[in-house]
Formats: C-alpha cells, structure tokens, sequence
C-alpha cells in the first residue's frame, strides 16, 4: 500500500487532556512519524451530555491508510479508551479526517471524516495544518465554508515532530510517562509593564512569561491593549492581563475579549467570591487564568477546584503584615501535592528580593514572578565579579587574545 499525506484529528476530555494530546503526538511520531502539528483547541462536549470540555488537536503523518486506522486504533486503547456511548467521555479519540484528493467509503473508514465540516474542533486544527484543504466531494475549500458552532478555542500548541521515544511501547506507556503536575523547572516571569525591560530580559533567555497589572500599566502611561499586545510579541510564554470589575458577568466578559487579543493571554482575576465564579467559567471555556491577591492556603484551594491555570500567593506582602510569606507557598505546595487532579501552578508574586526566589524554588513553587531590578540582581556575587576581573587580567598577558581569528584559522586549516 502507498503511503500517503493524512490528517489525523485527537481529542480527549479528561482532567489531564493536554497533557494526554502531547504524549500521543510523542507516539505518533516514534511509529509513523508527525510532519506538522495544530494549535491545541478547547471545545464544548458534543451532543448536549453533562460532561468536562475537550482538548483537541490534529497532526499531519504520511502512512497508508488502512494501516494507519489500525494503529490509531491499537494506540486509542493503549491509552485506556474503551468503546462507549457515542458523545461519552474520551481518554483520547484518534480519528483519521481527511487525505488530499481521497474519498473513501469503508465498513471502518470514511473519508474525509464525514461531519468535518460540522465540527469547528476538526475543522479549525485542519486549517492549522493545510489552509487551502479541499473537500474531494465537493471541491469546496474548508476554509470558505462557514465556520460551524460553538467555536472551538485555540489554548496551546502541540510540540514539534522528532522527539524521541521507544517504540513498541505497551499499554504502561499511557500510565507511567505522563508529566507530574506542572513545569519540569521553574518557571520566570518578569512583573512589569515597560517594554524596555521586558525586551532586555527577553535577550537573556532566561524569561517565560509576563504578569502586568493595571497600575503597572497605568505607571507607563500608555493603552492598556496595545500594552498587552506588544507585550505577547516580545515574550512566547504567558502574559497575564488583569480584569478591572466586581461582578463576575464582567469579568467574564472582559476575560473573554482579552484571550482574543492573542493566544498568549493569562487573563487575571482576583481572589473573590466573583472572581472565583469568573475563574470557574473562563476556565470551563479553556480560557486560562491567573487568580490573584491571595493570602492564605484555602484561598488557593478555592482557585485550583474552579480551575485556575496559576495561583498567585503574595509573598511580600504577608511578610509586611508580620507573617512568613514563604510558609504559605510551602503549605500551597503540600496541599496540591496530596491531591494530584488539582492541575493548577503556584505562582510567587510579590517578590522584594533574591531570597524570596531562592526560598520560592526550594518550597516547590512553579513559577515566580520577578521585577527587573529583582530579576537583575540574580545574576549577581561579588566572587564572581571577582574571579572574571581576574580571568581578563590574565588573558591580557597572552600574546594574540582574537580568540575568532585563532578558531576560523584552526577549523579551516583541519575541517579540509
């Protein structure tokens, strides 16, 4: 059989859905191996039944086709899904959706998939992948057909083919190779709004994302969107941007128009009974959040079941009113760690010095949020000023010092 161009579709409802879409993009790859990958999306469960949203993606791979559907099909239950109602849960659903120029009617195999055109969640992870797609049917492009309802939300993106991992795997793969609850390493985000140091930060690799405020904002005196919107150019990693209101239905409404403005947005929400009904609906959407102003454990724990992205504890401003900051992220961090489903990741905010990160890495926290002249002074000691004055004062007494002349001239003389 002849090998061809196939857009395979994924999707999964459970709790540790993108996480599930990533690892079988890592299996995909290792058997058949993945060309090109969509955005992730989150879409509403099809069919009206009561259940969580989806995570949904799609990947290009060039195999034969029937081979393909088998496989697809050995993976789906690798991962534990079992055949069940028609719009029940899902650990992962593969579905092959359209081949280039192929029409095929089977017992098992229909294709292109035949509601395509019916379900934003397939159609806008196919555009990701191939914009002019044509339907072989009709010849209609997918992309002039109306976009059908509810729209699917783009949330991520799928990890690039090649990365390696063992082939002929068994079912334990789906058990034991997920990722513990959030980041391998901590995280950086750099706490301001001035463009300047954002892009000074951005040139030392070391940054992640971007929490903002509006006083931040207020302070540059610029406009808050553009602010925001320059602001996800300059960094790839999450930009939290802060609704302003007291009732939940606004936040909602303003957090639904700031993830609009680019994928990368955090939309920020404070710690109320409001903002907590807010956190639960944006993030029912797949919308992330970040829940801020909170100051004890249980407040944290409230973010995490309505779904929060990140929880930002404040450390500095415990420490003000006479209480160790540090020893609320040290009880966050055990609190989430005795229940596993809890997906949300512990932000430090309200960082005053070097300490506080230091002390925010070792009590488990995933991420910390950093102002510039925080940030700048990690870089510091004073043995280290020392030791380099001492490397370069020595390095003065060698006769030629043009380390890249000396290198040019080695490597073409012995790379001939």
């Amino acid at each position: 059989m002849s090998s061809r161009l196939v857009v395979v579709g994924l999707g999964s409802s459970s709790a540790r859905g993108e996480e599930i879409l990533r690892l079988a993009v890592r299996v995909l790859d290792a058997r058949v191996g993945v060309e090109a990958c969509s955005r992730i999306y989150r879409s509403p469960p099809a069919g009206g039944v009561a259940q969580r949203w989806f995570w949904n993606a799609a990947v290009l791979v060039r195999a034969p086709v029937h081979p393909l559907l088998t496989l697809v099909q050995s993976i789906e239950r690798d991962f534990g899904r079992r055949r069940g109602p028609r719009f029940g849960d899902r650990v992962l659903d593969l579905d092959l959706l359209w081949s280039p120029g192929l029409v095929c009617e089977h017992p098992d195999l229909s294709l292109p998939h035949p509601r395509l055109a019916e379900r934003d969640f397939a159609l806008g992870p196919l555009l990701d992948l191939v914009p002019k797609a044509v339907d072989p049917r009709t010849s209609q492009r997918y992309a002039a057909l109306p976009r059908p309802l509810p729209r699917a939300l783009p949330v991520g993106v799928l990890p690039k083919a090649g990365i390696p991992l063992a082939r002929g795997m068994g079912a334990a793969y789906a058990h034991t190779t997920l990722p513990e609850r959030g980041p391998a390493t901590m995280k950086f985000f750099i706490d301001t709004a001035n463009l300047d140091e954002i892009r000074t930060a951005a040139r030392w690799g070391i940054i992640d994302g971007v929490t903002t405020n509006p006083s931040l904002i207020a302070k540059e005196g610029r406009d808050f969107i553009e602010t925001i919107a320059e602001i996800c150019e300059l960094v790839d990693g999450p930009v939290s941007a802060e609704v302003v209101a007291d009732h939940a239905d606004d936040m909602v409404k303003q957090g639904e128009l700031l993830a609009r403005v680019h994928d990368n947005v955090v939309v920020k929400v404070p710690l109320t009974q409001e903002g907590i009904v807010a956190t639960s609906r944006l993030s029912a959407q797949g919308i992330k959040t970040n829940v801020t102003l909170c100051f004890q454990p249980v407040q944290a724990l409230l973010a995490a079941k309505a779904g929060a992205t990140y929880i930002s504890p404040f450390i500095g401003r415990i420490d003000d009113v006479g209480r160790d900051g540090m020893s609320m992220i040290e009880e966050i961090v055990a609190i989430y760690d005795n229940y596993p489903d809890l997906e949300t990741q512990i932000l430090a905010a309200s960082v005053r010095h070097p300490q506080h990160v230091l002390q925010a890495a070792l009590a488990g926290a995933h991420v910390a949020t950093i102002p510039f002249g925080v940030l700048s002074k990690l870089f510091g000691h004073p043995l280290t000023d020392k030791g380099n004055a001492a490397f370069n004062q020595a390095w003065e007494g060698v006769p030629d010092r043009d380390i890249v002349k000396q290198v040019s001239a080695w490597l073409e003389k012995n790379e001939r």
